[in-house]
């Protein structure tokens, strides 16, 4: 059987993809862009990628953990970067430091006292094996035969683990020369700390506490992002552009300054400018893909009758 031509371009054409990718290609061409800057998938060279500030407390936590402290804490509310700041932390201490190995945890994968520690001996390339207790036994042998070296451990929302795996890590905090990063929502890591292991938190020496952007930290922010899509490792010059100021004014307020939310409207405006065939981003682009929010009717009071109100008078008179 032969196919049937209908004339038309078939595929993807059809639904204006390629006039799309066209169009995008000569919008990342005339900002010197070779990806979207915005992307929050791809591996990040440098935590100022996604928190540009708050450099002194970032130094004082790593000064810390090269002294060996116990336990140190980083918290803030969902999307200000904590994760991001420790998984960076956790890849470039060693290569500064060849005392220090580091290793990086999330909570979730994490089910048993027995699934820590053997995730800590992989780490340390010794043989995992055995219970609980002959487990603990060679890890604590490991302390005493490196006394040089240093572990340094990221639990990546710590609230999230097992009670049994907290009170293990309250015991291993004691051991010398291991270092506890835990990060999480500051409220529920408090809550999560007094209520299961409040002697874990009397180990605190520090805690980072991650704020949200001013306006002058967003533009440094989005500064940075088209300074690296560019392939360089610092900005040349300050400008801006494709985003006006009141763009960025618009961004800075619809984020609430928290970076996660900054990244996601300056890509979505992005791709609003792409579809519109504009080579600036002005303001009313920034929010634009997102569905206002639907006003709920409320039903009118229905009056009640002059008896009705005369009898809840009494009722107020009565019971005063």
């Amino acid at each position: 059987m032969q196919a049937v031509r209908t004339g038309r371009k078939g595929g993807l054409e059809d639904f204006g993809i390629d006039s799309f990718e066209r169009r995008k290609a000569a919008f990342f061409r005339r900002w010197g862009w070779k990806f979207l800057p915005f992307s929050q998938t791809d591996p990040l060279p440098h935590p100022k990628l996604m928190v540009p500030h708050q450099t002194e407390e970032v130094m004082k936590l790593v000064d810390l953990i090269r002294e060996g402290d116990l336990v140190t804490f980083v918290v803030s509310d969902l999307g200000m970067g904590k994760t991001t700041l420790c998984r960076y932390l956790s890849e470039v201490l060693p290569l500064r430091d060849p005392n220090l190995l580091t290793v990086f945890i999330p909570a979730q994968s994490i089910q048993t006292p027995e699934q820590m520690l053997r995730v800590l001996l992989s780490r340390l390339e010794m043989e995992a094996g055995g219970d609980l207790t002959e487990e603990f036994e060679k890890f604590y042998r490991w302390h005493q035969s490196y006394p040089e070296s240093k572990l340094v451990v990221f639990v990546d929302e710590f609230p999230e683990l097992d009670v049994k795996v907290a009170e293990m890590i309250r015991a291993l905090a004691d051991l010398r020369n291991i270092s506890w990063v835990l990060n999480g929502r500051k409220d529920q890591i408090l809550a999560y700390l007094q209520e299961h292991v409040p002697s874990l938190l009397s180990r605190k020496r520090y805690m980072l506490e991650m704020k949200p952007l001013s306006l002058e930290e967003v533009q440094e922010l989005i500064l940075l992002r088209m300074a690296w899509a560019r392939g360089e490792s610092q900005p040349r010059g300050n400008s801006l552009l494709p985003f006006t100021p009141a763009s960025l004014r618009r961004i800075h307020r619809l984020s609430g300054g928290v970076p996660r939310e900054v990244l996601k409207l300056a890509s979505e405006a992005v791709y609003s400018a792409i579809e519109k065939n504009l080579s600036r981003i002005p303001a009313s682009l920034i929010g634009a893909r997102r569905k206002p929010r639907k006003r709920v009717r409320r039903r009118p009071r229905r009056k009640r009758s002059r008896r009705k109100r005369r009898a809840a008078k009494k009722r107020r008179f009565f019971w005063r």
